[in-house]
């Protein structure tokens, strides 16, 4: 892992500080995210040479619209290094060290993400983001409007996480290049074990947050179908316990029930955590391809 951080192109000193702190929140953030997927049983999927791309290290899921978004953590239901499974998490990381660029960020990452959950509605995927740096309440507002759940290590949190192997990692835009440059040459010197520190420093300083996140996605991970409700649009709505049950309804249900055309089946899934899923059909079949994808 320090290997993948150290060995970044020649750029500006104040760039190349604020990739490695990028990078270091990821090896941290999949660190921490990987005993949950396990526990799941689903494939934790980041940045690294993947069979199932041809090789290729990017995670690149496609949104509604077809537009491709590259991504930092993806559980998967299904997926291993060579079977790309079905999303069941998406998760952004994000790092700006100054609040005036934060507001274009939260847009970004907003912007990334929910298209990609509209198409993977049926599932209900959860989604995050793991924000580091300065960022405005605003923004943070912003996201959460959205549906993100959001982890934000504060500035101050980066800079004693560092301060643990020696490294005082503040810099302002006045600050020089050459003092900056001194930063980086002190992190290319530490040993997988110092950054390795630096993580286990970084979720020890933010467990409260870290801990709400982990929460709000394992009650997404273990939520239950509590209800289906069935609606044959020219008929009455029936509520079933199970999805086999609203199967088994709409397999045997008499669509000529009355003189007026069925216009379509409206389908409610209910999950005991307050989740729901909608979807509307015009034809039986479809509505029973739908349902077959919960009837685990």
């Amino acid at each position: 892992m320090g290997e993948r951080i150290g060995n970044i192109m020649a750029q500006s000193p104040a760039h190349r500080l604020g990739q490695i702190i990028g990078d270091l929140l990821e090896i941290t953030m999949v660190s921490y995210l990987r005993p949950i997927a396990d526990k799941y049983g689903l494939y934790l999927d980041y940045k690294h040479p993947r069979p199932a791309r041809n090789g290729k290290n990017e995670v690149i899921w496609q949104d509604i619209n077809g537009n491709k978004h590259k991504l930092d953590i993806v559980f998967e239901e299904g997926g291993t290094e060579y079977v790309k499974g079905k999303p069941r998490v998406f998760i952004e990381i994000a790092w700006r060290r100054y609040t005036k660029h934060s507001k274009n960020k939260a847009q970004e990452i907003a912007g990334a993400i929910v298209p990609l959950v509209s198409n993977y509605k049926d599932t209900s995927p959860f989604y995050g983001t793991v924000i580091a740096g300065e960022f405005t309440q605003n923004s943070i507002i912003q996201l959460e409007s959205e549906g993100f759940k959001v982890v934000y290590f504060e500035m101050a949190t980066i800079e004693k996480a560092f301060a643990k192997v020696g490294i005082n990692a503040h810099w302002e835009e006045n600050t020089s290049e050459a003092d900056i440059l001194n930063k980086v040459n002190q992190f290319d010197k530490l040993s997988k074990q110092q950054i390795t520190s630096i993580s286990t420093e970084l979720i020890k300083l933010n467990e409260i947050e870290l801990e709400k996140f982990k929460k709000s996605l394992e009650n997404s991970l273990e939520r239950r179908i509590e209800s289906v409700v069935v609606y044959p649009l020219h008929g009455l709505k029936i509520e079933l316990k199970t999805v086999k049950e609203a199967y088994n309804y709409i397999t045997t249900y008499n669509e000529d029930v009355c003189n007026a055309k069925l216009v379509r089946y409206e389908i409610l899934l209910r999950y005991n955590n307050g989740d729901k899923i909608e979807a509307q059909f015009t034809e039986r079949q479809s509505a029973l391809k739908f349902l077959m994808q919960y009837m685990i």
